[in-house]
């Protein structure tokens, strides 16, 4: 009697389940498609691109336990940083720096570090001659192998 009352609740079991799965399966559409939702992008900023323009703010360390606040404006060529300083026991905003780099672009060489550019363009000068030597020492061995030899007595 157990044995036909199992095979009976096993029977019936599947058809819920199903019905479980299906309604699942709905509302997940329904959640992905969002109808009269124009933009699926949850995103708090819009993910960069090439060519983006805009201001963009960003955190880094100023120091030592301090950070800052890094603003960049792509459009009119500026960066500038904030940090927040406690006066009398008030957190303020204080402007650390700011500055365009809109000339910075056509400086060659500038407080840098060696190698320099002129250096680097020596480099590429020296690599680029010694390669196109050995393809010529490449062609002129690939041409002689394929002469015969008059060498012969």
């Amino acid at each position: 009697m157990n044995r036909s009352r199992n095979r009976l609740n096993t029977l019936r079991s599947p058809t819920p389940l199903w019905i479980i799965a299906i309604l699942l399966t709905v509302i997940a559409t329904a959640l992905w498609v969002q109808p009269g939702s124009t933009s699926r992008s949850a995103w708090a900023q819009s993910p960069g691109a090439v060519g983006a323009r805009g201001i963009y703010a960003f955190t880094g360390p100023l120091g030592h336990d301090q950070y800052g606040l890094f603003m960049l404006d792509v459009d009119q060529g500026t960066i500038w940083c904030y940090a927040i300083d406690t006066v009398a026991g008030t957190r303020k905003l204080r402007l650390v720096a700011a500055r365009t780099w809109v000339y910075d672009r056509y400086l060659q060489d500038f407080n840098c570090a060696p190698p320099d550019f002129r250096m680097v363009q020596q480099l590429v000068s020296e690599q680029r001659a010694q390669s196109a030597a050995e393809a010529r020492n490449i062609s002129t061995t690939e041409d002689q192998g394929d002469r015969p030899t008059t060498d012969a007595p």
